[in-house]
């Protein structure tokens, strides 16, 4: 608790939503009058503090959503977003990195629920894609769905890649040409 105390609010309504999710309700229930209020403002539309604009781009991207045990780490998530706009001007990769588990994915995708990094930096929206250990038939369908969600609003209905080389080279070419940012 005193760990807890010397956070944010974020951190105590984490742990509102932990008691809850993991069956402690009745002690959740105590400290129910004390979970803070945000003020919906600015074009933000819900507790979360996201524009409809940031949901529907997350949404369409494939962005995981923010777990129900949810804790901020705000350094790091700036870190994250300080590379991304890094993009806008230097065309690159973001690579975040670590041992399973600590959070990689949870801290990028909190990254992108920014409403300014979004509209900025990511005009075309963004596409998710989790990889993990896959075999090459794994891979492949990944590949191809990458291709299709891309080549979404192309005027050539193009068939999927027939094998993992194909799928890079359509990929390469796509990031190139229709995606260069």
């Amino acid at each position: 608790i005193n760990i807890i105390l010397t956070k944010d609010n974020n951190s105590y309504r984490s742990f509102y939503n932990a008691l809850l999710h993991e069956g402690y309700s009745d002690l959740a229930a105590l400290l129910q009058d004390g979970i803070p209020v945000i003020s919906s403002g600015n074009r933000k539309s819900s507790m979360d503090g996201m524009t409809s604009y940031v949901k529907t781009v997350l949404c369409e991207g494939g962005v995981p959503q923010r777990p129900v045990v949810f804790v901020t780490r705000p350094e790091l998530v700036d870190a994250i977003k300080q590379k991304l706009c890094c993009l806008g001007s230097d065309p690159g990769w973001v690579t975040v990195y670590g041992m399973a588990g600590c959070g990689k994915t949870v801290l990028t995708a909190e990254a992108l629920r920014d409403h300014h990094l979004l509209e900025g930096y990511f005009p075309g929206g963004v596409h998710w894609i989790s990889v993990g250990k896959q075999d090459k038939a794994g891979l492949l369908i990944k590949l191809q769905n990458l291709c299709s969600r891309l080549e979404h609003d192309s005027t050539l209905s193009q068939r999927p890649p027939l094998n993992i080389e194909e799928a890079k080279d359509r990929l390469r070419l796509l990031m190139l040409r229709k995606y260069p940012r």
